[in-house]
């Protein structure tokens, strides 16, 4: 088995790396070590033993934190990326600032996952799935990188087969004050659309395995819901529709 002489961090970064074969490109480093780092570039056009500059971006649009500019050597070209050593100790200072992000950065103290989920409406009413015995919205967890209402739109019309119109602002948001474990940190965020169908076509892998309109708010207080906050999203949905 192979032994690394630095421990990695597989944590993606987003850099901006110069260099005159590409000019000045944004991409993303991984695979971060004492040694070196590994950056993201689809056949690039620098040989080994090349020398190019790069810089962490903040993480943020908000953030003006100053990240330094540092100089690094190629060392091994593939199809997808360059693998980069420090060149001096000043490049260091790179691995430096990402060990610290790494190591103050932890999930349910400093960041949440992201859950997402739609009430999808039509003349119908609101559309409930039914998944392990319960009753819920249709959602997933947001990926890093996803537009939240591209990815959203996706979810349903592939695993519920069905066009979703256009997704307004939230209905409801929660951070789970009272949430007991940490890691399980999680904020949710429920959106509100139409629908363009009533029939869905769910898959039989699919985790789903029922599904039902409901148009009365009374209605739902005789269904078991996976979530509360999902519940008070469909009656507030359902009471503004019959203002």
């Amino acid at each position: 088995m192979e032994q690394r002489e630095h421990i990695r961090i597989q944590v993606p970064l987003g850099v901006e790396v110069s260099h005159p074969a590409i000019g000045t490109v944004n991409t993303t480093a991984r695979d971060i070590s004492e040694g070196g780092v590994f950056i993201s570039l689809v056949e690039p056009k620098i040989k080994a033993s090349a020398k190019l500059k790069i810089k962490i971006l903040n993480l943020i649009d908000t953030d003006t934190q100053h990240t330094p500019t540092v100089d690094m050597k190629v060392e091994r070209v593939t199809d997808d990326g360059m693998g980069l050593s420090f060149s001096n100790k000043t490049a260091k200072h790179l691995w430096d600032s990402v060990k610290r992000l790494r190591d103050e950065l932890q999930i349910g103290k400093d960041y949440f996952q992201v859950h997402q989920s739609i009430v999808l409406t039509s003349a119908a009413g609101a559309l409930l799935v039914q998944q392990d015995g319960k009753w819920l919205l249709p959602g997933h967890y947001l990926t890093v990188g996803q537009v939240s209402e591209i990815s959203l739109t996706k979810f349903v019309e592939k695993n519920l087969g069905i066009q979703v119109g256009s997704i307004t602002l939230p209905v409801v948001a929660d951070s789970a004050p009272d949430i007991s474990i940490l890691e399980a940190a999680t904020f949710r965020i429920i959106y509100s659309a139409p629908a363009q169908e009533t029939k869905l076509s769910i898959h039989e892998d699919s985790p789903i395995r029922d599904y039902r309109w409901v148009s009365k708010t009374r209605d739902l207080r005789e269904i078991t819901f996976a979530s509360e906050l999902q519940r008070e999203a469909v009656e507030k949905v359902l009471e503004s529709a019959s203002d």
